[in-house]
């Protein structure tokens, strides 16, 4: 059978057979994958000469198609940032759909140090982070070979500044952004590091050396947005705020929006196109904006949240979808917090036509995870591990199902070579349901990560990391606010408290038919064909 992938290619090349300079072009490009925005620019510049059995506008009409049909195909081979981009989206011509301890896992290795961030993918070769010391001084990126697990190399950042490696804080948890270029990562210590393919460092800043040090007790852990040309960053904490781009050519500072005092928040931002605008959307500490991607202006505001300081938004078709969830110590009520998971059309972003709340949710809500917007739903997880169903257009509750553990990694939606979708929701714990969007459960797999006797090696390796990187009493900062009350309690109680024990799935992805899932100190890859 032929694949949809190979299709797509055929179809290009016969339509640019005629136009050496133009095949030649695209087989560069083909080479060097690119971004979304990269190939939107290239369909602009192509010239299509008249060809003899066709008028010119009807052959540019097929070209056109075929270069964007090829521009998806190629970007899906790679996931270069936090959930893709926001959507957490993505092609494959062979998804996995069932695996065991035993079977159909591709390979896994560990981590070295510990970490929270997701794997991100470039041309099959997968990146991620990790930090150790008791300060988190020691950061890493790593790379890795997508198709077999061979670590091609890890690179030390260190950090300009501290941050306590404690079990409740930040520990690596930003996401890298990728391009063709290089590898931009960040972390709980302000560095903001651009590496090439092969690891050697282009440019470092030290944002919280320049900007001065957040006031949030659990640490940074909002992930980097990316355009073409910038890596943009959002600094929600208890003073001043702010949302800086990055020029990814040099780490010049592009521009800085500031935000206020806002509360502490760990969502991160996503970079979009609307109505010909370029976008950076925030859904953060009880407010909602859209920013001009290429000068920070801000271009509207909602406030009224309550609760959206861990779910990124989730953008599609112009409209913005939030998370929300109720956080500790939080006052918000429970009907506050489910109106907060709601659907917001940005319209064309004329003074006329102001965006406007579509729905507000009724009970659905979700924790760690975002939600997906998918196959005509919206999907939310809670932290009891409760799996919400809602119609993307009315907002109406199709079901609401316990699935097990709460998902802290978003989950994702794959369409297949024959049109058929598939959403795989990767629980805390380590099991992947996989089901069929619809409006009812359709689930068609569970799949078991790993065994018992993994998990009690696993939580071994993260108790040794934990008692290495524990600071003496004299040493650890004070707790403050809602950390205080808790400073007293037995780790053990503190872990059952906040559901903390290893292993746990922080990060996902999915690229060239494999899924990657990620824990603390080990990374996985699912990819046997069924």
């Amino acid at each position: 059978m032929v694949s949809l992938r190979s299709s797509r290619l055929a179809c290009c090349f016969i339509c640019l057979k005629e136009q050496s300079p133009m095949r030649d072009s695209l087989q560069t490009d083909l080479e060097t994958p690119k971004t979304v925005n990269h190939w939107s620019r290239f369909i602009d510049r192509i010239h299509v000469p008249r060809h003899p059995y066709a008028p010119s506008p009807l052959r540019r009409v097929f070209c056109l198609t075929f270069l964007a049909i090829l521009a998806n195909s190629a970007v899906a081979d790679n996931w270069p940032s936090f959930r893709n981009g926001g959507t957490s989206v993505v092609e494959s011509e062979a998804p996995p759909i069932r695996w065991s301890p035993d079977h159909g896992i591709a390979w896994q290795v560990a981590i070295p140090g510990y970490g929270q961030s997701s794997p991100v993918v470039w041309n099959g070769t997968v990146y991620l982070t990790s930090s150790d010391g008791p300060w988190q001084t020691r950061q890493f990126v790593h790379s890795y070979e997508l198709e077999s697990g061979k670590h091609c190399w890890s690179r030390e950042v260190s950090g300009s500044t501290k941050f306590e490696n404690y079990f409740r804080n930040s520990r690596a948890a930003p996401t890298c952004v990728v391009d063709e270029h290089c590898i931009v990562s960040f972390f709980a210590t302000g560095d903001v590091t651009a590496m090439d393919h092969q690891g050697e460092v282009l440019w470092t800043v030290a944002l919280f050396d320049r900007f001065g040090m957040p006031v949030n007790e659990r640490g940074t852990a909002s992930s980097p947005c990316q355009t073409d040309d910038h890596v943009i960053l959002v600094i929600d904490h208890s003073g001043p705020s702010y949302i800086v781009a990055i020029n990814k050519s040099d780490g010049s500072i592009a521009w800085k929006t500031e935000r206020g005092h806002r509360v502490p928040s760990w969502s991160s931002p996503v970079a979009t196109t609307v109505a010909n605008h370029d976008l950076i959307v925030i859904s953060s500490a009880d407010t909602i904006e859209a920013y001009d991607a290429n000068n920070g202006a801000m271009l509207w505001q909602r406030s009224g949240l309550a609760g959206n300081h861990i779910p990124s938004a989730t953008v599609v078709d112009g409209s913005v979808y939030t998370g929300s969830t109720q956080m500790f110590h939080s006052s918000a009520s429970e009907e506050a917090i489910a109106g907060s998971n709601c659907k917001i059309d940005m319209g064309d972003l004329s003074e006329s036509n102001a965006p406007t709340v579509v729905w507000s949710a009724e009970r659905a809500n979700s924790y760690y995870s975002s939600p997906l917007v998918f196959g005509g739903y919206v999907y939310y997880v809670n932290k009891s591990g409760v799996l919400y169903c809602v119609d993307a257009e009315t907002g109406e509750r199709c079901f609401a199902k316990r699935i097990g553990n709460p998902c802290w990694a978003s989950a994702i939606g794959v369409t297949d070579d024959a049109g058929n979708q598939l959403i795989y929701f990767v629980t805390k714990n380590g099991f992947t349901v996989v089901l069929r969007p619809a409006p009812e459960y359709d689930q068609i797999a569970r799949n078991q990560l790993w065994d018992a006797e993994a998990m009690v090696q696993a939580r071994e390796e993260a108790k040794k990391s934990r008692e290495s990187n524990r600071l003496p009493a004299e040493e650890a900062p004070e707790k403050t606010g809602p950390e205080k009350m808790l400073a007293g309690m037995p780790e053990k109680a503190l872990h059952q408290l906040f559901s903390y024990d290893d292993p746990a799935v922080y990060g996902v992805a999915f690229a060239q038919d494999r899924l990657l899932i990620r824990t603390g100190q080990r990374l996985y890859c699912i990819g046997t064909k069924q």
